[in-house]
């Protein structure tokens, strides 16, 4: 019993994978802005997740929203029961969409799904446009 225990300790560490700095889908995700002034939007899901699912397949593409967030951010998407989570991104609901900027400093976290209106609000919200 407390060997397999022990292995899914391993597991759980293995989720957890240093900086956001070292993380590679975030070096990519920079890469790709070169020198625009863009943020990331890192969200967390899982594939059994439908407020995750509503997000990003209505939210990001609704045609007030798709145009905004292509303009102004980057996005990646960790799996937390796959991908390893870079530290000090804990989260405790899922979707959780982290907004982090090049240096890999977080802005801003926003928990759980909206309608495409009030997140393209948060959206310029967050990157401080009315």
């Amino acid at each position: 019993m407390l060997k397999v225990f022990f292995s899914s300790c391993l597991v759980v560490l293995n989720l957890w994978g240093g900086t956001i700095q070292n993380d590679e889908q975030f070096k990519q995700a920079v890469a790709e802005m070169g020198k625009a002034n863009k943020l990331v939007l890192m969200i967390y899901t899982t594939e059994d997740c439908p407020e995750c699912a509503y997000m990003k397949k209505k939210v990001f593409y609704d045609k007030g929203v798709e145009p905004y967030l292509s303009r102004h951010f980057v996005v990646i998407e960790k799996n937390v029961h796959k991908n390893k989570l870079p530290d000090g991104y804990d989260f405790f609901g899922i979707p959780t969409m982290f907004f982090i900027d090049k240096a890999g400093n977080k802005k801003e976290t926003i928990i759980g799904s909206k309608r495409p209106q009030l997140f393209l609000d948060e959206l310029r919200r967050i990157r401080g446009v009315k």
